[in-house]
């Protein structure tokens, strides 16, 4: 049983964490716009588009992801640093600027994986 895929169910549980991060990110940006941080804002809440298409790239390849490579495991990390400064967000806008930084290298990650995916035939 080398190699074989992870199941599937797990792969999808992350896959719907990206989904609601994503959520989560437009909740920020809303937040944001009532404190008058319209470019935060509006940073966020491209993030978050930014986000979802990474995420439904992913859904779509979801069966030939490898749940054990170096690269799942960092999307997973990342995802878990992003949700951590949502969270610190909801009870304090000051942390904008880590949820930002968090999202951006998060979407990195997922422009790698996609990549990979995307790169081995549709």
């Amino acid at each position: 049983m080398i190699n074989e895929p992870v199941p599937i169910n797990q792969v999808e549980r992350q896959l719907s964490k990206l989904e609601s991060t994503a959520t989560n990110l437009e909740t920020i940006a809303v937040l944001a716009t009532r404190a008058n941080k319209a470019q935060d804002a509006k940073a966020l809440s491209d993030q978050a588009v930014d986000l979802r298409v990474k995420q439904f790239i992913l859904y779509r390849n979801k069966d030939r992801i490898q749940a054990d490579s170096k690269e799942w495991k960092a999307l997973v990390a990342a995802l878990e640093l992003l949700n951590h400064f949502i969270d610190e967000a909801i009870a304090d806008l000051k942390s904008l600027k880590d949820v930002q930084d968090s999202a951006a290298r998060l979407i990195s990650v997922m422009t790698k994986l996609t990549a990979v995916y995307s790169s081995k035939g549709s």
